[in-house]
């Protein structure tokens, strides 16, 4: 299993290198100047020699291949750069902003799973009834509906009229957990019910697909009750495709992620990577994207090491 997961580690940097290289291409096609940003928010009238002077402490005046590979190599040393907007250190800024969102997709993870896995597993044991039609109908209007829309209707209806959960803004877990989770509880759901859709359509296929499998009959023949064959012996084989899909859903949790921090204001990573696009904040998005890319490899890893839990065929 060691030599296995190292094998694995190793091949995610050359992923990673195509991620970089990629996202600062990307960066550097966008139109705008960052220096002139800079003058714009702060309306002061600039010599032509003061804005060299800002290009250059921010290295801009460099061909794009030599400020790639000067990033390249701060960031091999852990160093991530300074914002060009603030001139903070991005680790400085990014460290405070993983919280909201690690909580609130957190959250949502678990809401979606709870609520998906029951729906599917009823719709699985009872396929084309009304239970069965009616999951269906509500996991097509789930995968559907937009983060905004989703979001803005909550905001409207459960935080302004019947004002019983706050309406946007974040409390810190530190400060007060039960309002930071109050202040959570919208966001996770407008961030969950997308989640919600696709697990409960995937896991009810993989679940039917597996009852009809021979040991499942044989199971019932030996007069097993319906609820210990669904849960002891047909469940865990279903999950294997449902683990996929959760570590799939791990970038859509981080995409979904800046609309709903920016629609509820929540301080995290989404709403930081949408600031600093706008103000093309180079090494601020190159680091936040790049960790975003990082997460996803590592949860696709991590779904790897489950499928030999739960299927001991699998050997690495």
């Amino acid at each position: 299993m060691g030599q296995y997961l190292l094998k694995r580690l190793l091949a995610t940097l050359p992923v990673l290198f195509l991620t970089s290289i990629v996202i600062f291409g990307l960066m550097r096609l966008l139109p705008g100047d960052p220096v002139m940003v800079i003058v714009g928010q702060t309306q002061a009238q600039m010599s032509a020699e003061t804005l060299d002077k800002i290009r250059r402490e921010n290295g801009l005046d460099q061909p794009i291949v030599v400020q790639y590979f000067t990033w390249l190599e701060k960031l091999f040393t852990g160093d991530l750069g300074r914002s060009i907007q603030s001139r903070q250190p991005v680790w400085g800024m990014l460290l405070p902003r993983l919280l909201p969102t690690i909580q609130i997709g957190l959250m949502a993870w678990a809401i979606s799973i709870v609520i998906a896995m029951p729906i599917a597993i009823i719709s699985a044991t009872k396929p084309n009834s009304w239970q069965d039609n009616l999951g269906t109908i509500g996991a097509l209007l789930g995968a559907a509906m937009p983060y905004f829309l989703l979001g803005g209707g909550l905001i409207y209806v459960l935080g302004l009229r019947l004002k019983w959960l706050p309406a946007s803004g974040y409390v810190p877990w530190g400060d007060d957990p039960v309002q930071s989770l109050r202040h959570s509880i919208l966001p996770a759901v407008t961030l969950g019910v997308g989640l919600t859709a696709i697990i409960m359509r995937q896991a009810r296929s993989s679940l039917l697909e597996v009852l009809r499998l021979t040991y499942i009959t044989s199971a019932r023949a030996k007069g097993l009750g319906e609820r210990q064959v669904i849960l002891q012996h047909a469940l865990k084989n279903a999950m294997l495709p449902v683990v996929t899909i959760l570590g799939i859903l791990l970038g859509n949790v981080m995409a979904g992620a800046v609309i709903t921090e920016t629609i509820f204001g929540i301080p995290g990573i989404g709403r930081l990577l949408v600031d600093s696009i706008y103000s093309r904040d180079y090494p601020v998005v190159q680091a936040i994207v790049l960790m975003i890319g990082f997460v996803v490899i590592l949860s696709n890893l991590l779904v790897d090491m489950i499928y030999g839990y739960l299927d001991p065929r699998i050997r690495y």
